[in-house]
């Protein structure tokens, strides 16, 4: 029973950062009515999944920290960005638990907060 729950557990974690959360996320944010917000997930988004494919790197790596930054940002809420970040450093421990390739990890962090910095630039010329 113990063996079945921690599964579970890291399978949620890592889901975290897969594209039907993303994908939740973009919608959550749409309902504001502010179109900077959705726009900063999209291109984001957008540039991360092409340098994932391009250079191979983790998708829920580098996916979980877009939604990470542009959340934290959008909320703005000490208690808010502390728990999300520590779900966010289980979403990483767990996908080293489960002994992915560690050097697509990394690529996918480093590219998810490359593609976020972007994002968040292009958005600010925009808007």
């Amino acid at each position: 029973m113990k063996e079945d729950w921690s599964k579970d557990f890291i399978r949620d974690l890592i889901a975290l950062g897969g594209i039907p959360f993303f994908i939740l996320v973009i919608m959550r944010v749409s309902m504001m009515g502010n179109n900077k917000y959705p726009t900063q997930f999209v291109i984001g988004g957008i540039i991360f999944l092409l340098l994932m494919l391009i250079f191979k790197a983790n998708l829920h790596a580098g996916l979980g920290l877009v939604i990470l930054i542009f959340t934290i940002l959008y909320y703005r809420e000490m208690d808010f960005s502390v728990f999300a970040s520590l779900a966010y450093v289980g979403l990483i421990g767990s996908l080293f638990y489960l002994k992915k390739d560690k050097f697509r990890i990394v690529k996918g962090i480093l590219f998810g907060a490359l593609s976020s910095g972007i994002s968040y630039w292009l958005v600010e010329l925009i808007f």
